[in-house]
């Protein structure tokens, strides 16, 4: 049986967290808001697609160098991608970006090897594919940044909403069990995916509200809610990222990273 990852009170935390929100989920499934106008989509977009190329990047870099914090990166990046798929097909004014589609594939994939058999040495067309995805990304950032307008008509918002928190829900309590199971690889993922779906929330909701009373609303959850749960995961992270890297004992050489 493995042993519980980190301090015991920490897991309980975070399914703490990822069950007072269910009430909040359920609440938005009846009363938020079906359609709404999204401000400031320019800058939603630079940090939207900026964010997908830089991490992008980031993961790339860490596969070629066959370095284990590719996993978490690698798992950061297809979740990233697959937020910026999802409000794009949601959303009808938000255009679907075919590198979007392939870098989220090929994350994913990067991601399910390194975690599957860190000793391996990932295919060298990983990273290359994710550098080439983070360049037509940055490409295209820069083509339509200046000509994105400042706000989009944001229908369906009520199942963006609905559908979004219910993966945040998702994400901390797949953490939270994975803590207390000691299954780190699994804690690796449900944290990484925590930490990218809590950081675009807050983004998000602070970028695109119009100011006064939404954007102070905005700020509070981000500072209740957004904030800690992000800390929470990137520390669950740390933690699972030592139990799977540590060298099992004994006298076998090159052991492999812990389960």
């Amino acid at each position: 049986m493995r042993a519980p990852i980190g301090p015991r009170w920490l897991p309980l935390i975070i399914l703490a967290f990822g069950l007072l929100e269910i009430p909040w989920v359920i609440y938005l499934l009846f009363f938020q808001e079906r359609t709404g106008t999204a401000q400031h989509t320019h800058l939603a977009v630079l940090g939207l697609s900026g964010g997908a190329a830089l991490l992008a990047v980031m993961a790339g870099l860490r596969l070629w160098q066959a370095r284990p914090c590719a996993a978490p990166l690698s798992v950061m990046t297809a979740t990233w991608m697959a937020a910026n798929l999802y409000f794009a097909m949601v959303l009808s004014a938000v255009p679907v970006v075919a590198a979007t589609v392939v870098g989220f594939l090929v994350a994913a994939i990067s991601a399910g090897a390194v975690l599957r058999d860190p000793d391996e040495r990932p295919a060298r067309w990983q990273p290359l594919v994710l550098f080439a995805v983070a360049a037509v990304m940055a490409l295209r950032l820069a083509l339509t940044f200046t000509g994105t307008g400042t706000s989009i008509a944001a229908d369906h918002l009520r199942l963006l909403v609905v559908l979004y928190d219910t993966a945040e829900v998702v994400a901390l309590l797949g953490l939270g069990l994975s803590l207390r199971a000691g299954r780190a690889r699994a804690g690796i993922v449900f944290g990484s995916m925590g930490i990218v779906l809590f950081f675009l929330d807050a983004f998000v909701n602070i970028v695109v509200v119009p100011s006064g009373q939404a954007f102070v609303a905005a700020l509070f959850y981000a500072v209740v809610g957004e904030v800690p749960s992000i800390a929470m995961c990137v520390g669950a992270v740390v933690l699972a990222m030592r139990r799977w890297t540590e060298v099992a004992p004994g006298p076998a050489v090159g052991a492999k990273m812990g389960a």
